[in-house]
């Protein structure tokens, strides 16, 4: 079991997350009031967008991954110059 925890609750992340894409907060203002940084909300917003409340759950375990899966992901990573984020999108990868 992962011994990762987070200070934010499940409805905090919400909350930051749902005001981001109201469109009425940039990143920095919501990572300023929650105390975040931005690249954290920034996964956050994947997150949500890929998995929907689901995807803001705390994990508990570390996910596994098939060998064919991750080495797509390099594969893009790395040939076709893909970013780390949009390589995890695309292949709803944790990071």
């Amino acid at each position: 079991m992962s011994k990762r925890t987070t200070k934010h609750t499940i409805e905090e992340r919400y909350a930051a997350v749902t005001k981001y894409l109201s469109g009425l907060y940039s990143r920095i203002t919501i990572s300023k009031e929650y105390g975040i940084d931005e690249n954290t909300l920034a996964n956050w917003i994947r997150k949500y967008k890929a998995n929907g409340i689901d995807g803001l759950k705390e994990s508990r375990t570390w996910k596994r991954y098939p060998a064919d899966l991750k080495l797509n992901a390099v594969l893009d990573y790395l040939e076709n110059g893909y970013s780390l984020r949009k390589c995890c999108d695309k292949y709803n990868i944790s990071s």
